[in-house]
């Protein structure tokens, strides 16, 4: 079995390759990272809190900042760079990680708001009520984002073995049960 680049395994969404379809996610998630982190960075209350708190808060948002840049500009790197290594996605994935479990985290919070037995401001109400409109979205995006991930590396690492060893890509019939 020979390495097909055009192969229907490494196409997705209706028949697009892999690599432009993670190109386009990785281009999308630093724009993406670069407007939540202005956007963010220009709606926060600076002046209610005190030094400690802002310092803090401005060393968060500088670590999604780059932490989101970096992750998606290695997607990038690892589909351009002719040295093909897998290990360049590995950041992305953890970054989609921990953005994903954030969204879990901050939706069960706005859902123990809005039904806590205590009362709540309507500023309260209407914040857990658009987060619980915003994060299911934010997490499926996430999703979407491991599943290009996964496929990525695969036809990364498909390749890899082609070019490197002359070997096949993988068989999936030679590890199935005969």
């Amino acid at each position: 079995m020979e390495f097909d680049e055009n192969a229907d395994r490494f196409r997705v969404f209706g028949g697009v390759h892999i690599k432009y379809v993670a190109s386009f996610c990785a281009v999308f998630g630093i724009c993406a990272t670069v407007a939540v982190f202005a956007f963010g960075w220009s709606i926060f209350p600076w002046y209610l809190y005190e030094e400690s708190v802002n310092t803090t808060a401005k060393i968060a948002f500088i670590c999604f900042l780059v932490g989101g840049c970096c992750s998606h500009g290695l997607i990038l790197y690892s589909l351009y760079s002719s040295r093909l290594q897998t290990q360049w996605l590995m950041p992305a994935f953890a970054y989609h990680l921990f953005i994903a479990v954030l969204n879990v985290i901050t939706s069960l919070i706005a859902v123990g708001e809005l039904f806590s037995e205590g009362t709540i401001s309507l500023r309260d109400a209407v914040m857990a009520k658009i987060c619980l409109i915003v994060c299911p979205g934010i997490f499926v995006l996430q999703m979407m984002g491991f599943y290009v991930i996964i496929k990525c590396r695969n036809y990364i690492q498909c390749k890899r073995r082609h070019v490197r060893n002359g070997e096949p890509p993988f068989n999936e019939t030679m590890y199935s049960p005969a």
